[in-house]
């Protein structure tokens, strides 16, 4: 008798493996060009370059609000906006950085010093304002104090990752830790201090994004969502053969890139 009360126990509880998964409705599509990097703030706004290097951002609801003309025309290589107050923009083909603010009016290039960063694969925002770099001269990362031009802590990359054999495309500060993504090996982990403490073994990644405590990203027309302290899995699949090269999530809507536009979607759970 207490077998089969056990056995009916189980039938009933609400396995997770076994739950319906969230759907997507359509809301509506953002016509764009060239859409490149992507990044999003606080306040779910999105901010968007394209191939020449203009910013463009958008509200949560797709309408356009303002553009970043630069100075100089060149690719971005990372863009981040977690910040809100300042919108972080990286080149790596002039080793330069800008700190824009959520006007995106014009702000002067700042350089990294040869002298500390012999060159910058990535550069970020780090909270405190200063900057993650991954420097391949010495392959190593760098937390860099960018009011007096200094190494803060250094960290050897050698013994993590293979020196011939890496592609790191993304790193991001989230919830007191650095996330690094390197394409062939997965998601390196370090603290705030630049100490490694583990690897995600998520390969085959470009871009990550957060959302709560959780870490997504767009893998074989899924969004696959990774939770940071319980280690589960979900995932919401997209419409097929829709193109979508980047995913951003922000208050049950979900913005799918696609390299012409912007595809926006409500997330409905079942």
């Amino acid at each position: 008798m207490f077998n089969s009360i056990r056995l009916l126990w189980f039938f009933l509880m609400p396995l997770p493996f076994l739950q319906a998964q969230d759907t997507l409705i359509f809301v509506k599509s953002v016509p764009a060009i060239g859409l490149d990097k992507v990044s999003q703030d606080n306040y779910g706004h999105l901010y968007i370059s394209d191939k020449k290097g203009n910013i463009n951002k958008y509200d949560s609801t797709g309408k356009f609000l303002m553009n970043y003309s630069p100075q100089k025309l060149g690719m971005v290589t990372l863009l981040e906006a977690f910040n809100t107050i300042k919108i972080f923009v990286f080149y790596r083909d002039f080793q330069e950085y800008l700190m824009l603010e959520r006007f995106l009016g014009p702000m002067p290039y700042l350089p990294l010093k040869e002298e500390q960063i012999g060159f910058a694969r990535l550069a970020t925002l780090a909270n405190d304002y200063n900057l993650w770099v991954i420097d391949e001269t010495d392959f190593s990362l760098k937390k860099y104090d960018r009011q007096f031009n200094k190494v803060l802590y250094k960290t050897a990359l050698d013994l993590i990752l293979d020196a011939r054999d890496y592609d790191i495309t993304f790193l991001r500060e989230y919830q007191n830790n650095l996330y690094i993504n390197d394409r062939y090996s997965g998601i390196l982990v370090f603290d705030v201090f630049g100490s490694y403490k583990k690897k995600i073994s998520f390969k085959g990644l470009d871009f990550f994004a957060f959302h709560e405590d959780e870490m997504y990203y767009l893998q074989n027309d899924t969004i696959q969502f990774f939770h940071l302290y319980l280690l589960s899995n979900r995932s919401i699949p997209l419409p097929l053969k829709a193109k979508y090269v980047k995913v951003l999530v922000y208050n049950r809507k979900l913005y799918a890139i696609r390299p012409d536009g912007i595809d926006i979607y409500q997330i409905q759970k079942r």
